[in-house]
C-alpha cells in the first residue's frame, strides 16, 4: 500500500516537474506618447479580428510598458489607443479622424485606412516571451 502511494506521488510530481509551459507572455512597449494623461487601451486580436484579450493600464510615463500574460501560442496582432480622455474608447473629430493616439504591432503606420491583419501580425511561440514595440501615431 505504501509503495503504491509512493509511486502515484512520484508520477504526479514528475509530470508537474517536466511539464512544458503551454502559454506565453508578450512584453509590450509603446513609445511616442505626447503626454501621461489617461489610459492605454490594449487589444490583442486573432486573424479573424476577434478580441483575444482587452486590457488597459495607467499611462505614467511617455514610454508605456505592459506584460500580457498567459497567451496561447498562435498568430496575433495588437492594437492600442492612448485614451487621454478616459472614456474607454477612441475619440474622433467631426470628420471621423482619431483625436487620440493609436498604433499597431510591427509599428504599422496608418495611411487612409486600418491596416490589414497580415501587416501587423506576429507569432507567439510556446514558452517564450514575445517583444512587441509600437510607436504611437497622432493625426
Amino acid at each position: 500500500m505504501k509503495l503504491t502511494y509512493l509511486i502515484v506521488l512520484f508520477i504526479s510530481f514528475s509530470q508537474n516537474l517536466f511539464a512544458q509551459e503551454t502559454t506565453s507572455n508578450i512584453h509590450l512597449t509603446v513609445e511616442g506618447l505626447r503626454n501621461t494623461d489617461g489610459f492605454m487601451l490594449v487589444q490583442v486580436v486573432d486573424k479573424d479580428l476577434n478580441s483575444v484579450l482587452e486590457t488597459k493600464g495607467n499611462v505614467s510615463d511617455i514610454i508605456f510598458t505592459m506584460v500580457l500574460e498567459n497567451i496561447t501560442p498562435g498568430t496575433y496582432g495588437i492594437r492600442i489607443c492612448h485614451d487621454e480622455d478616459e472614456n474607454d474608447d477612441m475619440t474622433n473629430n467631426w470628420i471621423g479622424l482619431p483625436k487620440e493616439g493609436f498604433g499597431y504591432s510591427w509599428d504599422k503606420k496608418v495611411k487612409m485606412k486600418e491596416p490589414d491583419f497580415e501587416e501587423y501580425a506576429f507569432e507567439v511561440n510556446q514558452g517564450q516571451v514575445t517583444e512587441v514595440k509600437i510607436v504611437t501615431q497622432y493625426l
